[in-house]
C-alpha cells in the first residue's frame, strides 16, 4: 500500500466519524424540523382553500344581496349584507357595508350612506384601496347633500398627482365648488381632466360638458329658479282714424238744416293689404260704436251717395222696385242718409 492509498482512506474513516457524531447530535432535531416544515406546510394549503372556500360562499351570498336589491327589495338586501358584514370572509364584508351606502343612496337616504361609507374609510383594518374608494363614494354623494369642505375633507389628499384615484376625486371637488360658485376653482380642475390624457372617457366627457356649461355662464345652483320666460311681445293695436270733422249745412229759409250730400267730404279708403281682407272704419256715432271698438267684420258698410250727380248719368225709375222707393223728402226737413244709424 502506497503512502497516497493510507493517507485517503485515513480521510475518509474521519469524515465518517464527523458525520456519524454530527447525526447523533442535531440528527433528531432535523427530523423535527422536516415534521413541523411539513405540517406547517400541509395546514397553509388546507387554511387557504378552506379560506378560498368560505370567501365563495360569501361571495354567492353577496350576489344574493345584489338581486335583491335589484329586484326592488332594499330592506331584504341591506339585512342580508348586515349579515354578510357579520360573519363574511375576504374583502366581502368591506364590500358589504359599501353596497349598504349604496342602497341608502338609492333609497334616498344620502346622511345614512355617507356615513356607511365613511365606515369603510375609517377601517384601518380593510384594504387601503377599498378605503379610498369608500371616501370618493362619500365625496360624490356630499356633492348634492353637502358643502364644497365637507367634499374636500374626504377626497383632498386623494387629487395628488401620483394618487390613483385623483380623476374622480378631482371631479367631485369640481363639481362641488361649482355648485358653491366658486367658478375658478372648477374651470381649473375640469380643464385638468381635460388636458390629462390618463383620464377615464367618461370623467373627460363630463369634464368637458361643464367647461361647456361654465362658457355658457348657466347657474351654478341645481336648486335655482328658472329664468321667468319672457312676455310675448304684444303687436301694437293701430288706433283708429279721427273721424272727419262735422260740416254744417247752411240754414235753409224756413229755419231747418239741410244736408247737401255733395258738400259732406267722404274719405278715399285705404288700399287693402296683398292676401288680407279689407276693412271698414265706421266713425263713432252716439251709440258707442264704431272706432277701436269695432270689429273688421261687425263694421257697416260705408254709406254711398245717392244724390244723382250732374254728369252722371241717372238710372231709370222703372228699374226700383215700387215697394223699395223712399218718397222724396219735403223742403225744409233734414235728408237723413241712408243705411241707417249703426
Amino acid at each position: 500500500m502506497s503512502d497516497d492509498s493510507f493517507i485517503r482512506e485515513v480521510n475518509e474513516e474521519l469524515r465518517q466519524d464527523k458525520v456519524q457524531e454530527a447525526w447523533s447530535k442535531f440528527g433528531r432535531w432535523l427530523l423535527i424540523g422536516v415534521v413541523i416544515l411539513l405540517v406547517a406546510t400541509a395546514a397553509y394549503v388546507g387554511w387557504d382553500r378552506y379560506q378560498a372556500a368560505q370567501a365563495d360562499a360569501s361571495g354567492d351570498r353577496y350576489l344574493v344581496a345584489l338581486d335583491l336589491a335589484a329586484a326592488g327589495q332594499p330592506d331584504e338586501a341591506v339585512a342580508a349584507l348586515e349579515a354578510l358584514i357579520a360573519d363574511g370572509h375576504g374583502a366581502y364584508p368591506d364590500l358589504a357595508r359599501m353596497r349598504i351606502g349604496s342602497v341608502r343612496v338609492a333609497q334616498g337616504q344620502p346622511q345614512e350612506a355617507v356615513a356607511a361609507f365613511d365606515a369603510v374609510a375609517a377601517d384601518s383594518g380593510a384594504p387601503q384601496p377599498i378605503r379610498d374608494m369608500a371616501a370618493v363614494r362619500a365625496a360624490y354623494v356630499l356633492v348634492d347633500s353637502g358643502t364644497v369642505d365637507d367634499v374636500r375633507e374626504r377626497v383632498e389628499r386623494l387629487t395628488g398627482d401620483s394618487e390613483p384615484l385623483r380623476f374622480p376625486a378631482r371631479e367631485a371637488v369640481a363639481l362641488a365648488a361649482w355648485k358653491a360658485g366658486d367658478i375658478e376653482t372648477a374651470f381649473g380642475l375640469f380643464q385638468q381632466l381635460v388636458d390629462d390624457a390618463g383620464a377615464s372617457n367618461g370623467i373627460s366627457a363630463r369634464a368637458r360638458l361643464m367647461l361647456d356649461v361654465i362658457a355658457a355662464g348657466a347657474p351654478a345652483a341645481e336648486g335655482a329658479a328658472p329664468a321667468a320666460p319672457q312676455a310675448a311681445t304684444e303687436q301694437p293695436v293701430p288706433a283708429a282714424p279721427a273721424p272727419a270733422p262735422a260740416v254744417e249745412a247752411p240754414a235753409s229759409p224756413d229755419g231747418g238744416a239741410v244736408v247737401a250730400p255733395e258738400s259732406v267730404p267722404t274719405a278715399e279708403p285705404a288700399a287693402p293689404a296683398s292676401g288680407a281682407a279689407p276693412s271698414i272704419t265706421m266713425p263713432t256715432t252716439d251709440l258707442g260704436l264704431g272706432g277701436a271698438d269695432v270689429l273688421p267684420s261687425e263694421a257697416a258698410p260705408a254709406v254711398e251717395d245717392t244724390a244723382p250727380v250732374a254728369d252722371q248719368p241717372q238710372e231709370p225709375a222703372s228699374d226700383i222696385p215700387p215697394a223699395l222707393s223712399e218718397p222724396a223728402a219735403p223742403a225744409g226737413e233734414p235728408v237723413a242718409p241712408q243705411g241707417g244709424v249703426n
